[in-house]
C-alpha cells in the first residue's frame, strides 16, 4: 500500500507543474478553444483579399464583391469584367482560398 501511495505522490509531483505551466503559458490550451480557433483560420480574411486573388488568377477589372456563404461557411462572390467585355462571377471560399465557378 505504501509503495502505491509513493508512486502516486511521485507521479503527481512531476505532472501537476506541467499542467499549470501549460495553462499559464497558453490560457486556451486547457479550455479546448485553441483547437476551435485553429480550425476557424481563414485563408481569405476580407473582400479586398478575395478581389485581389480573383484579379491575379483570372485578370480583368473587379466590379463588385459581396459576402456570400460558400460550401456552408464564409466566402465572397466576385464579379469581374474581362478585357474582351465578358462579365464573370465567381465564388471564393474564404476557408480554403479556392475559386469556384469560372
Amino acid at each position: 500500500m505504501k509503495s502505491v501511495l509513493a508512486v502516486l505522490c511521485i507521479y503527481c509531483f512531476f505532472t501537476l507543474p506541467n499542467f499549470s505551466y501549460a495553462y499559464k503559458g497558453n490560457p486556451l490550451a486547457m479550455s479546448g478553444q485553441g483547437i476551435k480557433q485553429q480550425k476557424q483560420k481563414l485563408k481569405i480574411n476580407s473582400s479586398g483579399q478575395a478581389a485581389q486573388l480573383v484579379k491575379s488568377r483570372i485578370g480583368g477589372k473587379v466590379l463588385k464583391v459581396q459576402n456570400k456563404k460558400v460550401n456552408g461557411h464564409s466566402g465572397y462572390k466576385v464579379k469581374i469584367i474581362k478585357k474582351d467585355g465578358r462579365i464573370i462571377s465567381v465564388l471564393v471560399d474564404a476557408k480554403s482560398g479556392r475559386i469556384i465557378g469560372r
